[in-house]
């Protein structure tokens, strides 16, 4: 599902586009065999005979509770609640089968809802929610799914609510919704995951639909709406923050109702103009998605601004593209969060994390690693007899994992598509299957990482030549002639026989090779008849869930560095995001990093992005070991992964990274899981003062970087700190102690004293 880790019903079989014209419009009629059409047709005859009562289950509920470190689910005759003492949500369940949310409750019992529906879905042009068009079939208390990696998404409680859709207006028959409603102990925050499952014989069409809402009791309350736009390779401006009035839809993934207090809806997707947040003039305030406002995705062809890959609809709302449920199928239509929050705006960024680290996102090894693309790429230094010097710095560093990127594959039967080790690059002398670097890296205690770009193979490969038809054609057949050493050929990801092939290839890479770590990358949706993009994207999540669920210790990379992929929540749920190649546009390598963290904060764990340590940042004001000071604890806040030649280190650069790492490697699980942001200027300037406050909610840091501007001392205002309790501040580094604070001093404003292009972390630890 997208964004989500597998669970249920698997979206690569869920459906494709459709709508006049459209490149993955779908006509089901004349694709379905004459046996299958008469099995559906018995099915909608059996259907057309079954009285409305018995297809929809017993009148009334049967009362339930579900309980687990303090999260309550409860089920009654006509209502339902999920509370855990942070947040509460209760339920009205008629007697005619329609369901209200009834009140949505934070700190201190401020209700933020006014009754409403639950959600509100466009099917087959006609706009249906759970008080129309839909009747409750039943509401049952259980627990969260629990998912592989993730050690908290089985904790909790939730409510399963089952509906059918009745609209006379629609003419399919046998439409069910699935909502589980889940909350995680101690948590602020209620996730939702809906899917669709078609059972009858005429497929669906869903235009648009919202993952979550309520009825805000006070519709005036002043709005945030972040979007996200991944694409460092292109473009700079990832974070877009508005503040619209009134009522709006805006495209955007995270939206926040209130001033120091509120609530807020996270969309686990990708980020995308059909990714919306809004809210309507009766308070309907919600996150969901529009497809009619996406046409198509350009891929590598357009990279320019304002728009670069992504091609939005020019006669919106007349519809093109859409998603459509196939008989006997279903469509996941994804998970979102509500939340609520007090005590400053950016606890509700605080709250949404600290639910999603662990929840939803993969407990993934914060490793201190190597990644060779810098600056061998595909050169003759990415080979055994160059990269052992590598392995020896590295172990000499304390560095925990390296990773082989693009063309560690290669050779007959090696090309991307085949996935096996380029025997000229990585040669096996003793023939035992196993290159001999692979040994020796794991000899010196290094953890193996490889590159694939899973969705794309080459021409060459002896994969391709055997399968022909596990491409997306004509598409993929036409980009496999375009001369490439990765290869560009597109695989249909929703092809059973490709989806099996690719999980057996990480099986193999992990049981062979003991790979702990792979980077997923080029994974661009392409439109391929009958399914188009959307159908790709949601297979490959799939897929990577599948492997997940069989290697839950192993860690899935995506590559973020092109727009239009998966960042930024669904890429976050599967595991760290590749994230800057580097290209600068004109800033310098400082401030492209600091942006990066800048863009991502507070929503997004810092940690999830992958960026370049030591990446041409070593020079100019930032040479020696002073820029060692500020781009290793820079480097601290990321999926720490050096792009470097480790050999070219002064002895005393060498000296002081070796420092940090260990230093890291100590308190790396102390920092987080909230990350809030301390100054608001966009250090992409150059000039500005950038400070971010890893918290854990008794403990944490500061994490302050001068550029080449801004006053000597800054006084950075702490959150997270309980204004009553006293603090403990030093530096990490010298062991110096800046003194006792209580938490209201820390909150009026810390004084922190930099000198130009230098950096400190802080320590903050309550006595």
């Amino acid at each position: 599902m997208p964004g989500t880790a597998p669970s249920g019903p698997r979206p690569g079989q869920a459906g494709a586009a459709a709508g006049a014209g459209a490149a993955g419009s779908l006509t089901l009629g004349g694709e379905l065999s004459g046996t299958l059409l008469r099995r559906l047709s018995a099915v909608a005859a059996l259907l057309a005979l079954t009285p409305l009562t018995a297809a929809l289950g017993s009148p009334g509920n049967a009362a339930s509770t579900v309980g687990d470190g303090g999260a309550v689910a409860r089920v009654a005759a006509s209502s339902a609640s999920l509370s855990d003492g942070r947040v509460g949500r209760t339920w009205s369940l008629g007697a005619d089968g329609s369901t209200d949310t009834t009140s949505l409750t934070g700190p201190g019992g401020t209700s933020w809802a006014a009754p409403g529906p639950d959600f509100q879905i466009s099917v087959d042009g006609v706009t249906t929610s759970s008080t129309s068009g839909w009747v409750l079939s039943s509401v049952t208390a259980q627990r969260p799914t629990a998912l592989p990696g993730r050690p908290s998404s089985g904790r909790g409680a939730a409510l399963l609510f089952r509906y059918s859709l009745v609209d006379d207006a629609v003419r399919a028959a046998g439409v069910e919704l699935d909502r589980i409603v889940a909350l995680h102990p101690g948590s602020a925050v209620i996730e939702v995951t809906s899917t669709l499952i078609d059972h009858g014989p005429v497929p669906v069409r869903i235009a648009a639909y919202s993952l979550d809402q309520i009825t805000a009791r006070d519709p005036t309350l002043p709005a945030e709406v972040q979007a996200y736009n991944g694409g460092s390779d292109w473009r700079d401006d990832y974070r877009h923050v508005s503040t619209p009035a009134g009522a709006f839809d805006a495209e955007g993934e995270v939206v926040r109702f209130g001033a120091g207090t509120g609530f807020f809806l996270v969309s686990q997707r990708r980020g995308g103009s059909m990714s919306r947040s809004g809210r309507d003039s009766a308070g309907r305030s919600w996150v969901g998605v529009d497809w009619g406002r996406d046409l198509l995705d350009w891929g590598p062809l357009m990279t320019a601004p304002p728009a670069y890959n992504r091609q939005d609809n020019p006669s919106y709302p007349a519809p093109v593209r859409a998603r459509v449920v196939p008989p006997l199928g279903s469509l996941s239509l994804g998970t979102s969060f509500l939340g609520v929050y007090s005590g400053g705006a950016q606890q509700a960024a605080a709250a949404f994390a600290g639910d999603f680290v662990g929840g939803a996102e993969p407990a993934f090894p914060r490793t201190v690693g190597l990644n060779t693309f810098h600056p061998w790429g595909h050169g003759p230094g990415m080979s055994d007899a160059n990269l052992r010097g590598q392995v020896d710095a590295a172990a000499g560093l304390g560095l925990e994992g390296f990773m082989l990127d693009d063309q560690w594959q290669g050779g007959p039967g090696g090309e991307s598509g085949d996935w096996r080790f380029d025997p000229a690059r990585f040669p096996d002398a003793n023939g035992d299957g196993v290159p001999d670097f692979v040994e020796y890296l794991h000899s010196k205690g290094l953890q193996l990482g490889l590159w694939m770009s899973p969705l794309e193979f080459n021409g060459a490969s002896r994969t391709y030549a055997a399968h022909p038809d596990w491409a997306c054609a004509p598409v993929g057949d036409a980009t496999a002639q375009v001369p490439d050493d990765a290869g560009l050929g597109v695989w249909d990801a929703t092809n059973p026989a490709f989806e099996s092939y690719i999980v057996g290839v990480v099986d193999r890479l992990v049981r062979d090779y003991d790979v702990r770590e792979f980077k997923f990358d080029f994974m661009t949706w392409v439109d391929c008849p009958p399914h188009d993009y959307a159908d790709y994207e949601d297979a490959f999540v799939s897929v990577v869930g599948r492997m997940q669920a069989r290697h839950p210790d192993v860690t899935f990379e995506l590559d973020e560095t092109n727009d239009q992929r998966a960042w930024p929540f669904e890429s976050a749920a599967l595991g760290p995001s590749w994230f800057d190649n580097g290209h600068l546009h004109g800033s310098g390598p400082i401030p492209k990093l600091l942006h990066d963290v800048w863009s991502a904060s507070p929503w997004l764990p810092t940690w999830s992005l992958g960026v370049g340590a030591f990446d041409g940042t070593l020079q100019g004001p930032y040479a020696g070991v002073g820029g060692v000071d500020f781009a290793f604890p820079l480097a601290m806040l990321t999926h720490v992964t050096f792009w470097t030649d480790l050999t070219t280190l002064a002895p005393d650069q060498r000296s002081e990274t070796a420092w940090w790492i260990a230093w890291y490697r100590t308190h790396r699980s102390g920092l987080g899981p909230a990350v809030y942001e301390l100054t608001s200027a966009d250090p992409l300037d150059g000039t500005s003062w950038a400070a971010w406050e890893p918290w854990n909610g008794a403990s944490g840091y500061v994490f302050a970087f001068r550029q080449s501007g801004g006053p000597d001392t800054e006084r950075l205002s702490l959150l997270g700190v309980d204004g009553s309790a006293t603090y403990a501040v030093s530096d990490v580094r010298t062991g110096t102690s800046l003194g006792l604070f209580t938490g209201r001093q820390l909150m009026s404003g810390l004084p922190v004293t930099l000198a130009p292009s230098t950096a400190t972390v802080l320590s903050v630890q309550r006595t």
